[in-house]
């Protein structure tokens, strides 16, 4: 069965180089420009895992991962972020779903997260 990614990014350009590369290795890929609209989406369209910005309008990143998780516990998620001094907030740092590799725009090489993606959705 060929696995499903979800870009949730409020910027247009990220989601739209990311989702080529993530196609180019054959996942399905779906796209959000908002929190609200991927939680919206994923209650018809499934996702095995989710590419996570945090600075988005409205619901933040970590709200979004706090409320998908809930609604669906197999679900994976990465951060991709802009923010150099981020850190996993303590309340996603534990959580098995959240992948402790968190990755900074702009990603100069998409293997080093494919291999990432693969590694959390065997």
């Amino acid at each position: 069965m060929e696995q499903s990614i979800l870009i949730l990014d409020d910027d247009v350009h990220v989601r739209k180089s990311l989702a080529i590369s993530l196609e180019d290795e054959e996942f399905t890929v779906h796209e959000a420009g908002s929190s609200e609209e991927a939680l919206d989406m994923l209650e018809t369209t499934h996702a095995d895992l989710v590419i996570v910005d945090l600075r988005l309008p409205g619901m933040d990143g970590t709200e979004f991962i706090s409320s998908a998780r809930t609604k669906w516990p197999k679900m994976r998620f990465i951060i991709y972020t802009g923010s150099p001094e981020f850190r996993i907030p303590a309340e996603l740092a534990s959580v098995d779903c959240v992948s402790n590799s968190v990755f900074l725009k702009p990603l100069p090489e998409s293997e080093i997260m494919i291999s990432e993606i693969r590694r959390m959705l065997k």
